[in-house]
């Protein structure tokens, strides 16, 4: 019900392959947010409840729709909508599941036996499907790809200089992300309170809002408060000009703890020509290579995250390294249409 990076990019995908010649629809539950967003957006999405797994009515619409429209395809995100494509699948139509996160499998049953193929937004996925015995022929890696028409060094981030009252030597760390607790912003936050007691022309962003009943971000609120930080650490909510946050960057730091694959953020960032803080977890250090194309750090730990970030901000010679490095990956290989090109690759191979 949620609106992070997973819906995002399954909005642009449905945006860009009925841009492309081909015929595609988003189903989803109209109380989600990737149903309002994505009607804003453009894309082709159609109202379904989708809330139950088993529900047999909600089978039965699926796949007369499918008949209806011609689709020759199914892509599933997640248990509940991939067990309401079961039903399609055994009836001939092939069926895609999409996994993009790093969190235990617990049941592969549905993997193994349950859908056509497996397509996965990083290898860590991918190697936690092979442990499990699924034949490696059945996976197909697909990672994270940026737009980067939208990311880029001539992006202006000028304006939120004025709103939030940043001078131009002061330092800026960014973390972009719904604000929940396997995202790490309780680390973010410690490590900015780490810098800020030695040096306070820092300005930190937490750039997202909570899920749910917005605990977590109502905590983190509380405790810049507790701190004394207000002025120098912000969190904006929810905002549409992501690519003028990560041009105001001088660091992007992803702090995840769990579950995260490649992150939308850090394709993002080495195409705006800015440096990435990373923690070691799941597929992060496929694209983040310590020394390489940014920094990495042991996830839940807020001095290491500060002594990076501090050392990012301080050696000049290093941050432009990294950065030239991360660009250079991004235009070679991490452009959306590069990765959308491979995603239909894979669609039309069925």
């Amino acid at each position: 019900m949620n609106w992070g990076g997973q819906e995002f990019r399954t909005v642009l995908e449905n945006l860009y392959l009925n841009q492309h010649g081909y015929q595609s629809w988003l189903l989803c539950h109209s109380d989600s947010q990737i149903y309002k967003k994505g009607k804003l957006l453009g894309a082709n999405v159609v109202a379904m409840d989708l809330t139950c797994s088993w529900r047999i009515d909600t089978a039965m619409r699926i796949f007369f729709f499918c008949k209806k429209n011609s689709i020759s395809l199914i892509n599933s995100h997640g248990s509940k909508d991939s067990s309401l494509c079961l039903m399609s699948y055994f009836l001939g139509i092939p069926l895609i599941r999409s996994r993009q996160i790093t969190n235990p499998i617990r049941k592969f049953f549905s993997y193994m036996h349950g859908c056509t193929h497996i397509m996965v937004a990083a290898h860590a996925i991918k190697n936690s499907l092979l442990k499990a015995g699924i034949n490696e022929n059945k996976i197909t890696v697909i990672g994270e790809g940026v737009d980067l028409n939208q990311f880029n060094p001539a992006v202006d981030s000028t304006y939120l200089k004025a709103e939030f009252g940043i001078a131009d030597d002061d330092g800026v760390v960014v973390n972009i992300g719904m604000i929940r607790e396997d995202k790490g912003q309780i680390y973010f936050l410690e490590a900015a309170r780490i810098i800020l007691a030695h040096k306070k022309s820092i300005k930190f962003f937490i750039v997202g809002e909570g899920t749910g009943n917005k605990k977590l971000e109502q905590q983190l609120r509380a405790l810049i408060k507790q701190y004394g930080i207000e002025k120098n650490v912000f969190i904006t909510g929810y905002r549409e000009d992501i690519a003028a946050f990560t041009h105001l960057a001088n660091v992007i730091v992803v702090a995840s703890i769990s579950t995260e694959a490649q992150s939308r953020v850090v394709p993002q960032a080495f195409a705006t020509r800015r440096t990435v803080v990373s923690t070691d977890i799941g597929g992060l250090t496929e694209l983040v290579k310590d020394g390489l194309t940014g920094l990495v750090i042991p996830p839940r730990n807020a001095a290491a995250m500060a002594t990076a970030i501090s050392r990012i901000l301080e050696d000049k010679q290093l941050r432009q390294k990294l950065e030239n490095n991360a660009f250079e990956l991004a235009e070679r290989s991490l452009s959306f249409d590069t990765m959308m090109k491979r995603t239909i690759e894979l669609y039309e191979s069925f």
